[in-house]
């Protein structure tokens, strides 16, 4: 499938979408696809959560303003559903991959997921297919491990299918919001692929989506949670020192930021969450 099919099968809506893990990140993405009429099917390994997704029920704990309102408006309306079965994914036409990323108490990348997914996916991928990687990667994964397990099986970048890197920006609790308002980076093997991701993801984003090649989104995602950790980190320092000295950390900090160029953040508890603890590490 050429770069301007695929771009006309995205226009009229009749390009068949997959989301291999349906997570924080994945179900709600599946869901936006399928309320702008796409015909979405979402792969999971966890059969609970499977079923749980078909029958509308979210799996996300916490609280998701709108998302199980959504998942249940795209699963009854037949947009959506989800399967354990890799079988499933040989018709789709996009398969964007939001497994987990994490790191090991060594610090080290672990990509289980990840590999499985691009393994599995090989066996059956179809010929013009383009794969979106959403989840957060060290710089070079899209080249040194993605690529090659995709590959796998004799298919080939450019001939076969097409690989782009387009890393999420969510936060917990404001998942849906997020997605629709954050701006995207769309890293694509070549220029075409990259402007056929922004014809995709326009569907459901709202904000700036730039274009860019595999390590520039690598670098982009990275690198951004890389600075807030290291800004709070700084932030948290700074409030050890002035409370040797004596001094209020927050008076401080709202003169310091008078300066021009400042923008020193708040102290507080440190890092939490699933991203920037271990983002650095990849970066």
């Amino acid at each position: 499938m050429s770069h301007s099919e695929l771009e006309k099968l995205i226009a009229e809506k009749k390009a068949r979408v997959a989301i291999i893990g349906l997570g924080y990140v994945g179900l709600p993405v599946a869901a936006m696809f399928a309320d702008k009429g796409f015909d979405v099917l979402g792969m999971e390994i966890r059969e609970e959560r499977v079923k749980m997704i078909n029958s509308g029920k979210s799996p996300i704990e916490g609280d998701e303003p709108g998302l199980e309102e959504l998942l249940n408006k795209v699963v009854g309306g037949k947009k959506m559903r989800a399967s354990t079965n890799y079988e499933d994914l040989r018709d789709r036409d996009i398969i964007l991959i939001d497994v987990e990323t994490p790191v090991d108490e060594t610090h080290t990348p672990r990509y289980a997921a990840l590999k499985s997914a691009c393994t599995n996916l090989s066996t059956v991928m179809k010929k013009g297919a383009l794969v979106i990687i959403e989840s957060t990667i060290a710089p070079g994964t899209m080249k040194g491990t993605v690529l090659p397990l995709l590959e796998k099986n004799g298919l080939r970048l450019g001939k076969d299918f097409l690989l782009g890197n387009c890393p999420e920006r969510v936060m917990p609790g404001k998942l849906l919001a997020n997605l629709k308002v954050m701006s995207r980076v769309c890293g694509g093997d070549t220029p075409e692929t990259a402007n056929v991701m922004v014809s995709f993801y326009r569907n459901i984003v709202e904000s700036d989506l730039d274009t860019a090649d595999w390590a520039t989104a690598e670098l982009v995602k990275t690198v951004e949670n890389t600075y807030r950790d290291v800004q709070i980190a700084f932030a948290n320092e700074v409030a050890l020192i002035c409370e040797q000295a004596g001094a209020d950390v927050f008076r401080v900090r709202e003169l310091v930021n008078k300066s021009p160029n400042r923008s020193m953040h708040i102290p507080g508890a440190g890092v939490g969450g699933h991203c920037i603890p271990k983002d650095p590490w990849l970066l």
